[in-house]
C-alpha cells in the first residue's frame, strides 16, 4: 500500500477542477518543519477533507498514492489532523478505482483475453485493502487519542 503522512504546513496549492463530490488539485506543496518541501501532483480531495483544507494550514496530512489508468488524479488526500481539526474522509477512492478497473477487465475478456491481464492488479489491490486500516493509521494505537479526535469531528446528517 502507498499510504503515508506528511507533517508540515500547506505552502502552495495549484489550480483545481471540482464537482459536487471531489476537487482535483494540480499539485499541493507541504513544507515540513525541517524546511523540506514536498510536492504532490494531481491530488483528489473529497468533500469531508476539502471542508477543512486551506492554504497555510499546519498539521499532519494523510495521502494515498493511487494507480489509475486515466491519470486524472494520482493521489487522494484522505485525512487531516491539525490544531482543533481531525477530519477523516468517508470516501475511499482506492476502492472505487480498483473496482472500476476490475469491471473494465471483465468487460475486455472477450477481446483476445486482454481482460485477464487487466483483472489481476485490481483484484490484488481489492484483496489487500482489508489488510490496511486507514482509521488505525489516522487515530494511531492510543485509544485516548482516538477518543479525543473522534469528538472533534463534525457530525454528518
Amino acid at each position: 500500500m502507498s499510504l503515508f503522512s506528511i507533517k508540515g504546513a500547506v505552502t502552495a496549492i495549484g489550480q483545481s477542477q471540482f464537482n459536487n463530490a471531489i476537487t482535483i488539485y494540480a499539485y499541493l506543496e507541504i513544507t515540513e518543519p525541517s524546511g523540506r518541501r514536498v510536492k504532490i501532483d494531481q491530488v483528489a480531495v473529497c468533500n469531508d477533507v476539502a471542508a477543512a483544507f486551506r492554504l497555510g494550514q499546519s498539521g499532519e496530512f494523510f495521502v494515498d498514492r493511487i494507480f489509475r489508468y486515466s491519470r486524472t488524479y494520482r493521489c487522494q488526500l484522505w485525512g487531516i489532523k491539525a490544531e482543533g481539526i481531525a477530519t477523516l474522509d468517508s470516501i475511499d477512492i482506492r476502492k472505487r478505482v480498483s473496482f472500476g478497473h476490475f469491471v473494465l477487465g471483465i468487460m475486455l475478456i472477450p477481446v483476445f483475453g486482454l481482460g485477464f491481464l487487466l483483472i489481476i492488479p485490481p483484484l490484488i489491490r481489492l484483496l489487500t485493502l482489508s489488510a490496511v486500516d486507514r482509521r488505525q493509521m489516522f487515530y494511531g494505537s492510543d485509544p485516548a487519542e482516538a477518543q479525543r479526535l473522534s469528538h472533534q469531528q463534525a457530525v454528518r446528517i
